[in-house]
């Protein structure tokens, strides 16, 4: 069996252009992991983060100070196992699965955890399986969990058109909730076509200046100031901070409990978790179609560094695929 494949590496920090198709080592499975043979990947924010080592707290935290820890990035994956080592129960060789690995997607094969993956729905295609991982498991906690999100309640997404943001108008609708969605004027026939009750084009109409006032704001864009932001909270409400804005994580973390509490207004700040059942659940939604994946571009192995270019542009709608087999 051939120990090379091709994978998309990236050696030093930098933008894509310093991501390279190469031939590597193919990676074996420790005793408590498995080997994928990918079939898709997705670029998310979080892979053009650590490509660049930036914000500099990456280095510091996980990503490596001079130069990255780990040379292939891709969280995202769907695929078949290929392998399993001694101690893995989960999986067996054949079964298709879906996931978010962490790093090592950008490739055509990769190891993770078992703990990372969940089987694939037979009726999902790995296209759509594999533009689910990072996205739909932030959608859906930021919802349900971090937001607490009822039946009723007025929700808006701010960033209704981006990778998580149309996962996020679906499963808000899947709750119950009263949507709306913010986002350019290109976007609002999308957006509304997700299902959203309302769409606002930030580029014609202020969310914070209107009279309407919501129980739960899940925030993707981040490029709105925390007074901005409290203005458009109902008394009792939480702001669900998603988006990688530096100032309001620094404002939130540090002072969030002293700008929100006082008023009955609250502010959460999390990082997705990748958890099995998570996983499950979102393959369960998009089996039974309550849930799509929204691809607004597809690109082959060699060509996502084009894919990486284009997603930090921050004009994608939804996600940006790479098909690897």
């Amino acid at each position: 069996m051939n120990d090379k494949m091709q994978a998309i590496t990236s050696r030093t920090y930098g933008g894509p252009e310093v991501m390279k198709l190469e031939q590597v080592e193919r990676p074996e499975p420790r005793l408590n992991q498995v080997l994928v043979k990918v079939a898709a990947t997705s670029i998310n924010p979080y892979d053009w983060h650590f490509l660049r080592g930036s914000p500099f707290l990456i280095r510091l935290a996980e990503s490596g100070l001079f130069a990255p820890k780990n040379i292939v990035l891709g969280a995202d994956v769907s695929g078949t196992i290929e392998a399993v080592g001694k101690n893995v129960t989960a999986f067996k060789p054949g079964d298709e699965v879906f996931g978010d690995i962490g790093v090592g997607g950008f490739a055509q094969y990769a190891v993770c955890a078992p703990n990372r993956l969940s089987l694939k729905p037979q009726n999902v295609s790995f296209a759509d399986a594999g533009v689910v991982g990072i996205a739909g498991l932030t959608a859906l906690q930021a919802l349900r969990d971090w937001g607490q999100v009822k039946p009723g309640q007025k929700v808006l997404i701010n960033g209704a058109s981006g990778g998580v943001g149309t996962y996020a108008v679906q499963i808000a609708k899947q709750l119950g909730a009263e949507v709306t969605g913010a986002c350019s004027t290109a976007n609002v026939e999308l957006v509304r076509s997700l299902g959203a009750d309302h769409v606002i084009d930030y580029k014609k109409t202020d969310f914070t200046q209107e009279p309407t006032k919501y129980d739960v704001i899940i925030d993707l864009a981040a490029n709105r100031s925390i007074g901005d932001i409290k203005r458009a909270m109902l008394p009792k409400s939480v702001w669900v901070l998603v988006g990688l804005n530096i100032k309001n994580m620094l404002m939130v973390g540090l002072f969030g409990r002293w700008l929100f509490t006082e008023s009955g207004k609250n502010a959460v700040l999390k990082i997705a978790e990748v958890l099995p059942e998570d996983l499950k659940t979102l393959g369960n939604m998009l089996a039974e179609g309550d849930v799509r994946p929204v691809i607004d571009r597809s690109y082959a192995l060699k060509d996502t560094p084009i894919g990486v270019e284009y997603v930090e542009t921050m004009r994608a709608k939804g996600k940006v695929a790479i098909t690897v087999a």
